[in-house]
């Protein structure tokens, strides 16, 4: 399709219809100020955004984040998305507005997207309205709207499609650099899972695009998509080091194991909510929830793509090639095997014996590349259904099985209640006569029935229109409306909507940071926050709660500091933290976080022991909030040194009574530090950034200034200007030897592998431009010759 063709007079009312559909969706946002709260939303993407919005607002660079975990190199996780274009509305607008414009403009992007596409392959503008809707509306899109960074890398899939066959055509370096830059956009945002699935799926794409129109030889295709990817990896290199340095001191240096890796694997129940709502939104319940057919809930809320996508499917089969079939087909059943993770024996075979398999994280997200597939069928299906002069029998009997499909089903759960509320119990593990299975059991039927209703109405347009015997400008109305109507119903209240008072205004069990760190713990015996129980009844309470218990890292909005880390690339002492706390009795525990600048415990039961004292109580969440007797100063100078270089029996050691964690440090080697008695010290911070920290310190003998920061690459410490080796103090902080006397010390975040990229990324961006310019003089100096 040419440029000249997407502007079309035909297309203006297609393209306003689809706009205001999208607006209408998330009209929540758009005219109600709400925004999307669900899972990690509030406890990790916002407080993330947050303080990428504090940097750029500032004109800094967002390197570093003081308040996460001891200090968190923001920049290098690759969820920040701290390059990522559309977040400079994070620069220009109040924070919940930025996020808010960011959602809709993220829906619009997978709107015009994939309408854009589809006028691409010739489909007429009905139809592409109706592709448009089952993309940006279909649950997989909409389900990805709570893990911010995989909804952001996913709605660009079609704008990427439509660039890549227009480069692969026209083979121009204006459409490869213009495939390549927006290939780079989907890149930044965050999500390598996503932009892997992207790259298969445009080499299925291309495979596709070789066997129908011809004339692109296969090296060509992936030649071309090589070039892309080193490209987009030359631009985004001073995104890529950092992030590959924090990956290096990660926990995931080593493998994820294969438990925590198949955490999140697609149940094979699940595959019926492609056709079927077999959840529905329940915000009188505390997880917001509730699946008909399991206790859990799985990583993507909903998989539904719309009741015209069976037909569609179905019409496909029946119209397309045997090679076309294969292809696809195959590729389905590649997808879905992998979507279900430990439920088949060939994902644990991949994972042990194919490295990539080892780092992924929850395989639910392949089930992305399923449902674009069956998308992409669909539509085809339907193409082909209204493009064809085959005899209308042959549709006919198909339409009609899938109306008697879902009729049969509707029948057999109405005169079989017991039986399916029977099932229910055993898969919800639930009484059969509680009120919660029979709730259940109801709320079946009632999508049974919507669906039976749906399915009729899209049966009826489509033989309708087939035999022309409606107006065709109604139909076509008519579908797009019904396909419209059915995902609004399925899938607007799966965005969570909320008032962001509920995060900024909320009342806090801490009114205001007092110097010290938090330390969240929702059981003594697993103090990994990443869980959150509470008395509250309704979601929105529930969410309440969540954010007044100040849940890490929620309370970076109102200046309060964590210790805990919830990046899933949390850092391997912290790993090893939780391996020796987890078993530690409470008064070591306390003297354990006590000596990690931990001012307060906000617990989720009482706490025993001695070592911190209640400082309030909260029955109504409940929560208990502890103040630990016995804190380090964030910054102190330690006159002995205690060499230990096994991380773990340095947190134990920390632990103990013996060890006096404000005259002592331990450091992984021996140091040439002369003993001295009665030394005396005193230090203060005299400015307190995220990337800079100076500090007075005055010391009558040799000791070891430490800052109860995080110890990280790419810090480095000043003494009197003249740069000094840092310490790995206590496993976590950063050290450095003072010599008797008053010193000025300034600590400087200065990242090289940060540095180095960018320099590659400016290096790259300068050869792209002098080429772009070279090719532009050169097509301007061949349009001046005569002909």
């Amino acid at each position: 399709m040419t440029a000249k063709s997407l502007i079309s007079r035909q297309d203006y009312p297609a393209f306003v219809a689809l706009v205001s559909m999208v607006l209408w969706f998330g009209n929540g946002m758009v005219l109600e100020g709400q925004v999307p709260f669900f899972r990690d939303l509030g406890m990790f993407f916002y407080p993330m955004r947050y303080s990428l919005a504090e940097s750029l607002k500032a004109g800094d660079i967002p390197l570093w984040d003081r308040r996460m975990a001891m200090g968190f190199p923001l920049l290098a996780n690759f969820q920040s998305g701290s390059f990522y274009p559309p977040h400079i509305l994070l620069l220009v607008l109040r924070f919940f507005d930025a996020i808010r414009v960011l959602y809709v403009f993220h829906y619009l992007v997978a709107a015009t997207g994939s309408y854009t596409l589809c006028r691409r392959w010739k489909y007429r503008p009905y139809l592409a309205l109706i592709g448009a809707l089952l993309f940006t509306l279909g649950g997989a899109t909409v389900s990805l709207t709570n893990l911010l960074n995989h909804f952001q890398a996913a709605v660009w899939l079609p704008w990427l499609v439509f660039f890549w066959e227009r480069s692969l055509q026209s083979k121009t370096w204006k459409s490869f650099l213009t495939f390549s830059l927006v290939l780079l956009c989907q890149f930044l945002a965050g999500s390598p899972e996503i932009y892997a699935m992207t790259l298969a799926l445009l080499v299925l794409d291309g495979l596709r695009l070789r066997k129908e129109e011809g004339a692109i030889p296969c090296h060509t295709l992936f030649l071309h998509l090589l070039a892309a990817n080193v490209l987009v990896a030359g631009l985004g290199m001073a995104q890529i080091l950092p992030s590959v340095e924090l990956l290096l001191h990660s926990r995931a240096r080593g493998s994820v194991t294969y438990a925590g890796g198949v955490k999140w694997s697609l149940h094979p129940l699940s595959f019926m909510n492609l056709f079927f709502l077999d959840k529905e939104v329940a915000l009188d319940t505390a997880t917001g929830l509730q699946p008909f057919f399991s206790r859990d809930i799985p990583l993507i809320i909903s998989l539904y793509l719309g009741v015209i996508a069976l037909p569609g499917i179905s019409l496909w089969l029946w119209k397309s090639s045997l090679k076309e079939k294969a292809l696809l087909l195959g590729a389905l059943m590649g997808s879905a095997i992998l979507a279900l993770g430990a439920y088949t024996p060939v994902y644990r075979f991949l994972f042990r014996t194919i490295f990539p398999f080892s780092l992924i994280r929850f395989p639910e997200k392949f089930v992305f590349v399923t449902c674009s597939l069956l998308l992409f069928v669909a539509l085809r299906g339907l193409f082909r259904f209204f493009h064809s002069d085959s005899s209308i029998r042959p549709p006919l009997l198909i339409l009609s099985s899938i109306w008697l499909l879902y009729m049969v089903l509707y029948l057999i759960l109405r005169t079989h209640t017991a039986e399916l509320a029977q099932f229910i119990s055993a898969a919800t593990q639930t009484s059969i006569s509680s009120p919660l299975s029979l709730g259940k059991t109801t709320a079946v039927i009632a999508s049974a029935e919507r669906q039976v209703l749906l399915i009729s109405g899209i049966v009826l347009l489509l033989l309708l229109g087939k035999k022309e015997a409606v107006n065709p400008a109604l139909l076509k109305t008519l579908l797009v409306g019904l396909t419209f109507l059915d995902l609004y119903s399925a899938h607007r209240p799966y965005q969570y909507l909320l008032d962001p008072k509920i995060m900024e205004q909320a009342p806090r069990v801490l009114a205001l940071p007092d110097g010290g760190r938090l330390f969240y713990i929702p059981s003594l015996t697993h103090l990994r926050p990443d869980y959150f129980v509470s008395s509250k009844s309704s979601f929105r309470d529930r969410t309440a709660a969540f954010f007044a218990n100040l849940f890490p890292n929620t309370g970076i909005v109102h200046g309060f500091e964590y210790m805990q880390e919830t990046d899933p690339l949390e850092r391997w002492p912290y790993s090893t933290f939780l391996k020796a706390a987890n078993a530690l009795p409470p008064e070591k525990l306390y003297r354990l976080v006590g000596a990690l600048n931990v001012r307060h415990l906000i617990s989720r039961q009482p706490l025993t022991g001695g070592g911190v004292t209640l400082v309030r109580e909260f029955p109504e969440y409940p929560t208990w909030v502890y103040r630990v007797d016995h804190t380090v100063p964030r910054v102190f100078v330690a006159s002995k040194c205690v060499v230990e270089s096994d991380p773990m029996k340095a947190i134990i050691r920390l632990s103990s009574s013996e060890f006096d964690p404000v005259r002592e440090v331990i450091v992984e080697r021996p140091l040439a530090i002369p003993p001295a008695k009665n030394s005396q010290a005193e230090a203060r911070i005299s400015l307190y950034s995220h990337r800079r920290v100076s500090i007075l310190a005055t010391v009558s003998g040799t000791g070891v200034l430490v800052l109860a920061d995080s110890f990280y690459p790419g810090w480095r410490a000043y003494v009197d200007g003249q740069e000094r080796e840092i310490l790995r103090a206590n496993v976590f902080f950063r050290g450095v030897v003072l010599s008797e006397g008053k010193h000025l010390v300034e600590f400087r975040y200065e990242p090289r592998a940060f540095k180095v990229g960018l320099m590659v990324s400016i290096a790259v961006l300068l050869v792209v431009t002098f080429c772009s310019l070279a090719v532009c003089l050169k097509s301007l100096k061949r349009s001046r010759q005569p002909i």
